[in-house]
């Protein structure tokens, strides 16, 4: 076998074992787009999966600020006035609705486990007079969704990366450079691509 060959299967198998890392798809694991996704809705995204099963999969972008306070696009909920962080889009459907993701070791009311010590709650007065710091709640506007299959042949395409969620990467502290510390490298994904194209019929 040719140095080459052998150099391409190592990054090849190197960068199989960053995608998997035996990751199952599944509520709280992370989705990291790779280079293969392009256009503005999910280029360089990091996605928190919310739900996932036969029947589809959805998920919030978690590392795309918006710059603007959920009280100025949401004036309709006094209570977000006392909230002193960013609102974040959470992906291109239904960017009407308003989700909110909490880190906390008391879990509350109406409460949905995502993985650890986060959770979905709905953004209520009572939710925010209990936590108003961006490093323990934080809101999106829209998700992002999958129908049936759909999310397993995009991952098949080698478009995400699965990894295990965390509560550092999901309230990172710097969102925007979130995709960067956690995409694989590029020579990992061009020896993927690469090897799959070399099995292809």
């Amino acid at each position: 076998m040719h140095k080459f060959s052998i150099s391409l299967a190592l990054a090849a198998w190197l960068f199989s074992t960053v995608v998997c890392a035996d990751q199952e798809l599944r509520r709280g694991s992370l989705l990291v787009a790779t280079g293969d996704v392009f256009g503005p809705i999910f280029a360089e995204s990091v996605i928190l999966l919310l739900h996932y099963d036969e029947f589809g999969a959805m998920g919030l972008v978690v590392n795309r600020p918006l710059g603007t306070k959920p009280a100025d696009a949401l004036p309709g909920i006094q209570a977000l006035a006392e909230y002193d962080g960013t609102l974040y889009w959470g992906g291109p459907v239904q960017q009407y609705a308003l989700r909110a993701l909490l880190r906390t070791d008391i879990v509350p009311g109406h409460a949905l486990p995502v993985f650890s010590s986060v959770y979905l709650v709905p953004p209520t007065a009572e939710l925010l007079a209990r936590a108003s710091s961006p490093e323990r709640l934080r809101f999106y506007v829209g998700y992002a969704g999958w129908a049936a299959g759909q999310l397993d042949a995009e991952i098949a395409r080698g478009s995400w990366q699965v990894l295990p969620a965390s509560e550092q990467a999901v309230f990172a502290e710097k969102p925007g450079e979130l995709w960067k510390k956690l995409s694989p490298p590029r020579e990992y994904r061009a020896a993927a691509h690469s090897g799959l194209a070399s099995r292809m019929p």
